[in-house]
Parts: C-alpha cells; sequence; structure tokens
C-alpha cells in the first residue's frame, strides 16, 4: 500500500507571495494549532517534515528526481553562479595586467574560485545520482552558499590587502553588493527555509563584522555605516524567510488535510484478476471520477470551486462505499488477457458463473474472546484415544491447526475414521463440551452422524471435510483472527467445516440442474448442493441425542445458525467471482473490513472455509498431487455418466481427453492463487504467506511444467530419468474411499 496522499505539488510554495497569498485569501484559513517547533519552523512529525522536504525537491512520483520547479531554481542559480565567478575570474586578472592587484591576491581569487566552482558542479551532479544527496540537497547547497560568503567577505581587496599587508587598490569589486545578491539567491534556491537561511544570514553578519572592523582601511565612521547596512538587511531578509516558510508550511499542513478526502488506494497489481464482478468496475470508476476530481482540485484556485470539488469527492466516496457494502454481483466480466485459455474459459463458465444476489446480512453481538489452550501438558484430556496404544497418532493430532501439511490419511488408516476423531479432540482439547454444556455422548453421535453422512466418493468424503477444518483453523491461529474469534465462534466454524460437504453425490450442481434431479427441484436450482449440506448439517441435530447446540442460548443458536450456512453456502463455487470480488473490493480496495463487526465476522470466516476447501491446492507436493488425483476421478466419474446418458461432457471431466497437467494448472492460476493472493493479503501473516502461497506458486510452475507438450490423461506424475517413483492414472483409483479397510490396532 502506498503512502495515503500523494506529495503536493512545490508550485504550492509561490502561493506564500503576499500579492498571491492575500489575494486568495489564505491568511483567513491559517490553522494556529498546526503541529510546528515555532523558534525552529519544524513540523513536530518527522514523517510530515521528511514529506513537506520531499514535496519541494523531489518529484512526486518516483521521490527519486528533480522536482520541476527545483530544477528551474537550479538552472537560474547556477547560472548566476558561473556567470558571476566567470565574470570576478576575469575581472581579477584584468586588474592584475593592469598592477591593480597583487599576485597573491590573484593567486587566493583564482583558487578560491575554482575550487567552489567544481564543488558546486560536483554538488549538483550527486543530485542526479545519489538520491541520499537529494534528500539532503538542501544541506549540500547551505554548505556551497557558506563557502562562497567566506570567499565574498574574506576574499574581498579591502580585507584581503589588509590580511596580507598589501597595499590597497581601489578598483576592485565591492564584496557589499555580492553578498546581497548571494543572500537573496540562496533565499530562492532554499524555498526560503527560516532555519537554513538564519544561518547563513547570522554567519554573514558575524564574518563580515569581525573581518571588515579589524581589516578594512577604511575610516570607522565608514565602516560602521556600510556594517549597519548590512545588518539591516540580513535581519531583514531573516524575518521575511521567517514568514514566507511559516506560510508555506501553514499551506503544506492544510493541503496534506484536505487531500486525506481525496485518497485512492493503490491495489497491488500482481492481485489484479482477468475477471472481476460488476462491483470492482464500479468501484474502479468511482476511483477514476475522484482521480479527476483530484486533478481539478490541483489547479484550480478559487476557494469555492475548490470546496465544491472537495464535497463531490467525498459523495463519490459514498456513493463508493455504499456500492461495495450492498450486494451487487451479479454480472462477471472477462478482461482480455491472451494468457488464459479457452478451455479453462469454458471450464469457469460451466462451473464458476453462476451469479446472483445474496441477501443481507443482519448485525450480530460479539461474545468474549476464546483463548486457544497451547500447554498440552494442562489438559490431559485432550487425547481421547489413548486406548488405541499409538503416541504418534497423538502427536499427529496435536498438529491441527497448526502444521499445514497437517495429513488426515495417517489419522484415517490408525483409526477408521475423520471427523469423529477430529472433532472429539477439538472438542477436549478446548473445552467446548463444557462451555455450551454438550454432553460427551451427545457430540459423539452428531460427529458420527455427519462422518456417515459423506458417501463414499473419492474427493467428496469425510477425510476431506477434516482436512477442510484443519485449514480453517491453521488460517484462525496463524493470523490475528484468534484475537477476535468467540468460543461460539469456533465451535460454529468447527461444525460448518466438518458438514459442508454433507451428503454430497460427487456430482455438480450444473449435473444435477441438467439432469432434472429431485435435489434440484428441491432448492430450485439455487446452490443445490450447499444448500443441501447445510439441511443436512441442522437436521441431524434434530436427530435423538444429537443436537450439540441444545445448551446454549436462543439468541446464541441463532448466532451460530447464521454463522454456519453463510460459510456453507459460501463454498459454492458457481458464487466464486461474487464473493471474490465482494470480498477484494472490502478488504483490499476500502481495506475497512472490521472482524469486530458481526457481518464482516461472518464474511471472514466465509472467505475462511472457502480457502480451506481448496486449501490442497497450496499443499506440499505428495498431498497435493494425492488430492488431485481424487478430485480428477471424481471428474471423470460424472464425465462417464454424461457420456452413458449421450450428454456433453463438462470440462476436464472426460478422462479421455482431458490434460490433467493443464487442467490443474487453470484451475490453480485462475481459481486458486487469485483466491489466495488476496486472502493472505487480508491476513497479513508471514507464516501463512510461506507456508501457504509460495507452495501453491510452486504446485502451478509443476503442473505447467508437466502439461508442456501433454495431451493425454493417464499419467500425472512423470518421475525424473534416475528416479525409481512413478505412477499412473488408474480407472478407480487404489486409495479411493471404497477401497480403504479400517486398520486393526
Amino acid at each position: 500500500m502506498s503512502s495515503r496522499s500523494e506529495p503536493i505539488s512545490p508550485s504550492i510554495f509561490l502561493h506564500h507571495r503576499p500579492s498571491t497569498y492575500g489575494l486568495l485569501g489564505h491568511e483567513n484559513h491559517e490553522n494556529q494549532s498546526i503541529p510546528i517547533n515555532p523558534n525552529l519552523l519544524w513540523f513536530t512529525s518527522p514523517y510530515m517534515e521528511d514529506k513537506f522536504i520531499k514535496s519541494i525537491y523531489c518529484d512526486r512520483k518516483d521521490h527519486k528526481t528533480l522536482s520541476l520547479e527545483f530544477r528551474s531554481t537550479l538552472l537560474v542559480f547556477y547560472l548566476y553562479l558561473t556567470l558571476y565567478i566567470t565574470i570576478l575570474i576575469a575581472f581579477s586578472i584584468l586588474l592584475n595586467a593592469d598592477n591593480e592587484m597583487a599576485d597573491s591576491n590573484l593567486r587566493f581569487q583564482l583558487i578560491f574560485l575554482s575550487a567552489i566552482l567544481i564543488i558546486s558542479y560536483m554538488i549538483l551532479y550527486s543530485f542526479h545520482k545519489s538520491t541520499f544527496c537529494l534528500y539532503h540537497c538542501r544541506f549540500f547547497l547551505m554548505l556551497l552558499g557558506f563557502l562562497f560568503l567566506i570567499y565574498l567577505i574574506v576574499g574581498d581587496e579591502r580585507v584581503l590587502s589588509g590580511m596580507l599587508s598589501e597595499d590597497y587598490h581601489k578598483s576592485s569589486i565591492p564584496s557589499t553588493l555580492g553578498v546581497i545578491c548571494w543572500i537573496i539567491m540562496m533565499r530562492n534556491i532554499l524555498f526560503d527555509s527560516f532555519y537554513l537561511v538564519g544561518i547563513l544570514c547570522v554567519s554573514s553578519i558575524v564574518l563580515f563584522l569581525s573581518f571588515s572592523l579589524s581589516y578594512s582601511p577604511l575610516n570607522d565612521y565608514s565602516i560602521i555605516a556600510e556594517c549597519a547596512i548590512m545588518v539591516l538587511f540580513l535581519g531583514l531578509q531573516v524575518i521575511e524567510a521567517h514568514k514566507f516558510d511559516y506560510r508555506s508550511r501553514q499551506l503544506f499542513y492544510r493541503a496534506e488535510r484536505e487531500r486525506e478526502n481525496f485518497y485512492i488506494p493503490e491495489v497491488d497489481v500482481s492481485m489484479q484478476d482477468v475477471i472481476k464482478s460488476e462491483i470492482e468496475h464500479l468501484v474502479n470508476s468511482c476511483d477514476s471520477i475522484k482521480n479527476d476530481i483530484k486533478y481539478g482540485y490541483s489547479v484550480v484556485m478559487f476557494k469555492d470551486v475548490k470546496n465544491r470539488l472537495k464535497n463531490a469527492s467525498i459523495e463519490v466516496e459514498k456513493v463508493k462505499r455504499r456500492i461495495a457494502h450492498g450486494h451487487y454481483y451479479k454480472e462477471i466480466r472477462f478482461q482480455e488477457a491472451p494468457d488464459i485459455d479457452k478451455e479453462d474459459i469454458e471450464f469457469i463458465n460451466q462451473n464458476y458463473m453462476e451469479v446472483r444476489q445474496t441477501q443481507d446480512a443482519f448485525e450480530i453481538m460479539v461474545p468474549k474472546k476464546f483463548t486457544f489452550t497451547e500447554d498440552e501438558t494442562k489438559n490431559k484430556k485432550a487425547f481421547p484415544f489413548r486406548n488405541y496404544g499409538a503416541s504418534e497418532l497423538e502427536s499427529v493430532l496435536s498438529t491441527i491447526g497448526r502444521n499445514w501439511n497437517f495429513d488426515i490419511w495417517f489419522i484415517y488408516n490408525a483409526t477408521g475414521s475423520s471427523i469423529f476423531v477430529i472433532a472429539k479432540y477439538l472438542l477436549k482439547k478446548w473445552n467446548l463440551n463444557e462451555t455450551f454444556n454438550i454432553p460427551e455422548s451427545v457430540s459423539d453421535l452428531y460427529f458420527k452422524t455427519i462422518e456417515k453422512g459423506y458417501n463414499k466418493n473419492p474427493y467428496h468424503n469425510a477425510c476431506h471435510a477434516a482436512d477442510v477444518l484443519h485449514c480453517v483453523l491453521f488460517f484462525i491461529q496463524h493470523s490475528s483472527l484468534h484475537v477476535y474469534l468467540s468460543a461460539l465462534d469456533i465451535l460454529s466454524s468447527i461444525i460448518a467445516s466438518l458438514g459442508h460437504d454433507v451428503g454430497h453425490p460427487a456430482l455438480t450442481n450444473r449435473y444435477l440442474i441438467n439432469n432434472h434431479d429431485e435435489l434440484a427441484y428441491q432448492y430450485n436450482d439455487q446452490s443445490v448442493l450447499e444448500n443441501m449440506h447445510c439441511s443436512n448439517t441442522f437436521t441431524i441435530m434434530q436427530k435423538s441425542g444429537c443436537n450439540v447446540l441444545e445448551g446454549i442460548t436462543s439468541s446464541d443458536w441463532f448466532k451460530a445458525r447464521k454463522l454456519i450456512i453463510d460459510m456453507i453456502l459460501g463454498t459454492d463455487m458457481s458464487k466464486h467471482f461474487e464473493l471474490l470480488g465482494r470480498f477484494r473490493t472490502r478488504a483490499i480496495n476500502l481495506s475497512d473490513l472490521d472482524i469486530e463487526k458481526a457481518d464482516d465476522k461472518v464474511m471472514i470466516l466465509a472467505m475462511a472455509l472457502k480457502c480451506g476447501d481448496i486449501g490442497h491446492s497450496a499443499k506440499v507436493k505428495d498431498l497435493h498431487e494425492k488430492w488431485s488425483q481424487l478430485v480428477c476421478e471424481e471428474f471423470f466419474n460424472q464425465g462417464d455418466l454424461e457420456k452413458k446418458n449421450k450428454q456433453p461432457v463438462s470440462m476436464y471431466c472426460d478422462r479421455d481427453t482431458t490434460n490433467i497437467p493443464k487442467s490443474q494448472a487453470g484451475f490453480i492460476k485462475n481459481i486458486c492463487l487469485p483466491l489466495f493472493e488476496v486472502w493472505c493479503s487480508y491476513l497479513k501473516s508471514d507464516v501463512i504467506n510461506t507456508l501457504v502461497l509460495e507452495q501453491m506458486k510452486k504446485n502451478l510452475a509443476m503442473w505447467e511444467h508437466k502439461s508442456v507438450g501433454r495431451r493425454v490423461t493417464q499419467k500425472i506424475y512423470q518421475s525424473d530419468e534416475n528416479s525409481q517413483e512413478s505412477f499412473e492414472w488408474q480407472r478407480h483409483i487404489s486409495i479411493s474411499y471404497d477401497q480403504m479397510n479400517k486398520p486393526t490396532l
């Protein structure tokens, strides 16, 4: 993210001139409480002071080049300095030729003037080559100004002849005029900095009085009169610099405060998706309008017009936020992108583009925060499966939500169960039975029934649900989310995650609708499977001895039900771009998601489950390939049914023609990666970025490498030449659910 506002243009400092300042009425709007040191005229905030200085000297876009105002002022400054030194050198040579200047005096003039000229151009060169020198250019310029002042005062013929005990020649350039002109030039190049101009003027007064009174051959009255005039002039310069510097800082501070109303956040280009919801286009249009208003504001001088532009920008911002907080996500647009495959577009159209308006969420209150138990030694009841006699199982279970590459298949192979084992362990570990007055027999029966409700599908099975819960808990525990969640939020998230696919028939919503399935009729073609999963999750609670929410208050029951339903419905992949667009707008474009607000918390936890649902795409290679086998086999089974029914085979569901590496690469690139980039950007967790997002990018690179030149489906893993590992796709995967036998322990 970028700075809150762009640096102000140096041209505004022209407004501190008396005629412009009074004409525009700036004195009527001076802020007496501006945060500034009244003695030195520095902003009390180092950030504000640094921004003020960079606004004068640096380009507003990159801060690495000279600003236009500074560039033009430098041109005049160096033109004056070069011509002035050239004239002095030429005049000194002529005086020496006419015996009006001693050789020693000439040597001093030539050496000092040449040195100053060389130093000045070295400083100018450094401004273009070093950002450090550019940021501190005013100090380099002040040093140059001080050196030249020393020359003008000490190199004066009257002073120098007295110091060298030589005859005074009246044919010389008077230093008084040179000092006056030089101070005026320094005020311009330092943009009337009171602190720096004050140092130069005070130094000039001290040097002028010291050397003139000590070495000048003029009579005392002439010296005193000249010194008095010089002190008066330099004193007035300090006063003027104070006034103009104060006005410049007033204008800058006011402009910064006003520009806050024109803040337009910058979004990381890497997060920009080629597929956007209508709301994102509307929000971008609002930002474009605000940019135009901002430009108009920067060039208009009249206060009434500025106020109207400011009010217009505020109204546009209000409209943008109304849009972002509403539910206008119906239309999805494909932007032109040459790197997106036509088959991927068709696959997305078939599975991810069925978008409709969502319902408004209602406000719910937030209970006290939940504390995760980390010290296992204090909770011996946390592991309820000691009768299995497997200490390794206990060790693996303790990594749920902590080790991103947690292997649910190990738990299943060791116990013959997944959902029941995971749920029982977590409820014990976090004392949720006691917190919500849930008898252990009730929670055991409920989660056993949930697990039995899962069909033995290749992919959408109970192990998938348990793995998704682990992903959700990982997101919560490795980010700041856990700070804001209550025990009720955790229990609801566990129920939603474990029940989010219960009863899944291993067919897509599109297939059920096209084949006039009873489920499609029952749920009116709207999120058919997801509505069924929600219904099953709560219907099981109505069975005798299964109501895990029976012990909570009516108010908490409605809160839990609301959260569970919204989380499960958020897994409908036909709503993918709708939900992604809404979340990206709130979390990235507006940055106004507040997890302490009930509706926002629901949105965040729904996004956690949505990301967990496709979390296998970011697991280590072995786990990711294993899950990829299962999901492809489930797709191919549907494709076999479509062939049997003489229907068009859905994209990537034909086992005979599908390029598996290509399909997986397209899925990660177009669906998973844009989602996880936004999600990880919101969570701001280095652990999640490293273990999840970076691994997903590695998996994408792996599939893209495998897909090169491959048009068959049989082989999804090609080992290296020297490796003995390889496996072939089989029509019935050896680890599919119906072939898993409960082990004997």
